[in-house]
């Protein structure tokens, strides 16, 4: 319930990947399994109306699902886990295609300004120049690939919208009724906003190097206490990496900290400092900053969220089935082993 991702994303991000390898190479129905690329021989793992998906275009999906999994510590040399995972793949990149294949039976008004708008988006979000020269050379794009991926994902989009998979309506009752099934789910722990001076030692340090360390942050915490600035003196003092930041540790959830240090901290009023703490990191001097307790969140701040949550289930719903309309009238030939 926590996703808030379009349903359609890995579909929309896919086009590129499809209309770069399959929809601008069409072949005819009597292609080969294999066919040149220049010195290389790439391999045709399927057919879809005509257009071609390769190996090299699986291979990247499989591998990375492969690593997802092996993050988990399963065993990823699997031969039966990698057959399902390619199929499982492919029947993605099939779905994709005809998605694809379908939208560009449609004029879509005003393309060029469309993807001119996707263009000035993603130099917002990378900035023009070297920031979207760099987004190119890690996708190994050039700016034609780009626009070209571009038009896919635009031509998707609409196409999408038209079939109502998109962003689909839902009714006002239903969201509330997901809220009310369980309001207790959408309830907020109590945080800190904090900041701490640590004095560090090391965890293998005699008793006269701890006494030193003590003492140090004892005088710190006394000169606070007489009118001294706290972030100045973290940025003096302090051997945690938010020196810098005048120790300023963020908004931290109850728990989140070592125990000691947790106790400590949210048992201080706001603005007010603490007696000098020990953890394994060594010595802290804490600052209260700001309080937020838990609270049990209203329908009105979830409900954008809610119908985000249920947009991208209908969207799943809607989308596989759509898929399954267009493979029951398109010809598909899989040449994966």
């Amino acid at each position: 319930m926590r996703e808030q991702g379009r349903a359609v994303y890995l579909l929309l991000a896919a086009a590129a990947t499809v209309v770069a390898g399959c929809a601008t190479e069409p072949s005819s129905g009597n292609a080969r399994a294999e066919e040149q690329s220049g010195m290389e021989t790439r391999k045709i793992v399927a057919r879809v109306n005509g257009d071609l998906i390769y190996q090299d275009q699986l291979q990247p999906a499989v591998e990375k699902r492969l690593a997802q999994i092996a993050k988990y510590g399963a065993q990823t040399d699997n031969t039966n886990l990698v057959k399902r995972l390619q199929a499982r793949q492919l029947n993605e990149l099939i779905g994709n295609l005809l998605v694809l294949q379908e939208s560009q039976k449609r004029t879509i008004e005003n393309m060029d300004e469309k993807v001119e708008q996707r263009v000035k988006d993603l130099e917002e979000k990378y900035e023009p120049g070297p920031g979207i020269a760099r987004y190119l050379k890690m996708r190994r794009m050039t700016v034609g690939d780009l626009r070209k991926s571009l038009e896919a994902r635009v031509r998707v989009d609409e196409y999408l919208k038209e079939q109502g998979v998109l962003e689909p309506e839902i009714p006002e009752d239903r969201i509330r009724e997901m809220y009310d099934l369980d309001p207790g789910s959408f309830s907020t722990t109590e945080t800190l906003r904090a900041s701490h001076i640590l004095i560090a030692v090391d965890r293998q340090a005699g008793t006269e190097e701890k006494q030193q360390a003590r003492q140090k942050a004892e005088q710190i915490r006394k000169e606070i206490l007489a009118g001294g600035d706290f972030a100045a003196m973290a940025k003096a003092h302090s051997d945690c990496k938010t020196a810098s930041e005048g120790g300023d540790l963020g908004s931290i959830k109850k728990g989140y900290m070592p125990a000691a240090f947790d106790k400590v901290a949210f048992s201080l009023e706001e603005d007010t400092v603490s007696e000098v703490v020990e953890t394994r990191s060594g010595y802290h001097v804490i600052k209260a900053v700001d309080r937020q307790p838990a609270r049990l969140v209203p329908y009105e701040e979830m409900r954008d969220f809610l119908k985000t949550y249920l947009q991208s289930e209908e969207s799943k719903k809607k989308l596989a089935a759509h898929i399954a309309e267009l493979k029951t009238r398109s010809e598909i030939e899989i040449l994966l082993k």
